[in-house]
């Protein structure tokens, strides 16, 4: 650091060539869009350099990134669902990387699973959302436990509760829509 408070170029570049690929990532599997992906990204790296490195302990940063990432893709996508955007399934296929399916029929069904993915993790507890996302972002316990604020022996409880919400909310959502169209055809018939 040369003044207290403030980041060093050198070190503030080394840590956004370090995390900025993988939040990225991580927002991405989130909101499905690279664009606000990014932004969510660069208003949290913007937050740490204006917070300077006093504000972090020592090694954190990464951590600390990944919290206010992940917490800010959850709202956002809280805020889309609350405004009815929920679904924009066909502005931003062409965003998602890996998305090479041809067959139309295929690609609409895993456009509707990750869409249920979604609705169910934006019904979760932030927290728990939270431990979801950066576990199958491929970070490991001791990692997840930095970003959270946990212990690492806490992590794998956090996890499993976790997971056995998403399940139960996720089977809840999948047998009400399959229940939607039965209601639909008896309302036409």
């Amino acid at each position: 650091m040369d003044m207290a408070g403030t980041w060093t170029e050198a070190e503030f570049e080394s840590i956004f060539r370090e995390e900025f690929a993988r939040m990225v990532r991580v927002v991405r599997r989130v909101l499905r869009s690279d664009a606000e992906a990014e932004e969510i990204c660069a208003e949290a790296f913007l937050k740490l350099y204006r917070m300077g490195p006093d504000e972090i302990a020592e090694g954190t940063a990464g951590a600390w990134l990944y919290r206010v990432t992940t917490r800010s893709a959850i709202d956002r996508l809280r805020r889309q669902k609350r405004r009815g955007v929920e679904e924009q399934l066909g502005a931003g296929s062409t965003d998602i990387a890996g998305d090479l399916e041809s067959d139309p029929l295929c690609r609409m069904v895993r456009e509707e699973r990750i869409a249920e993915v979604r609705l169910a993790l934006g019904r979760l507890k932030v927290e728990k959302a939270q431990v979801l996302l950066l576990r199958h972002s491929g970070l490991s316990y001791q990692e997840i436990a930095a970003a959270m604020r946990i212990k690492p022996a806490s992590v794998g409880t956090m996890l499993a509760r976790a997971e056995a919400e998403f399940s139960t909310l996720y089977r809840r959502q999948q047998r009400l829509s399959k229940r939607v169209p039965r209601l639909q055809a008896a309302k036409e018939g």
